[in-house]
């Protein structure tokens, strides 16, 4: 691997600039900045689910943490806009953050609400496909480091399933 490659892959990890938003202002839900996740439908195969990003992580903790990155740059604008006295400028600035404070705090209850919501769909559809109980799942989980889909397959290949075989041509 090149130092190109190296430095866009640490980019991709490590570059506390968020991307640039894609969403178009919603007045019901001002404080999400991008577009929501897209979820195949509940009948779907569960290995394209988890290709997908269904079982992922919820995208909302990391737009939490770059709204500390937005915060920064909107304080920064005002700083330089400001053409009224010193003393001020801090009740503007404080504006700003709160602002900011409540579009975090309202992430923070989308992304609990949200992660909830993935864990409950990843258990039922794993209990539907394969059986099992839910501590089960999570004991095995919390112990499984890999992709969802290896996780799924490793999931199926221990509840000793009997394994389908061919339908005989006649």
């Amino acid at each position: 691997m090149s130092i190109v490659q190296e430095y866009l892959e640490w980019k991709k990890i490590y570059d506390p600039t968020p991307p640039k938003p894609n969403k178009t202002y919603n007045r019901f839900f001002w404080w999400r900045r991008y577009q929501e996740h897209n979820f195949l439908p509940k009948r779907a195969n569960i290995f394209d689910k988890a290709r997908n990003g269904d079982y992922d992580v919820s995208p909302y903790w990391k737009q939490r943490e770059w709204e500390h990155w937005f915060e920064d740059q909107e304080i920064e604008k005002y700083r330089k806009e400001y053409k009224g006295s010193f003393e001020d400028r801090g009740w503007g600035e404080r504006q700003v953050s709160k602002l900011f404070w409540e579009r975090r705090k309202r992430l923070l209850n989308d992304a609990e609400r949200d992660e909830k919501n993935r864990w409950e769909m990843l258990v039922k559809d794993l209990k539907t496909c394969f059986g099992g109980d839910e501590e089960t799942i999570k004991t095995m989980f919390e112990s499984f480091e890999g992709t969802m889909s290896e996780f799924i397959v490793t999931y199926r290949d221990s509840r000793d399933l009997p394994k389908l075989q061919p339908v005989p041509s006649l």
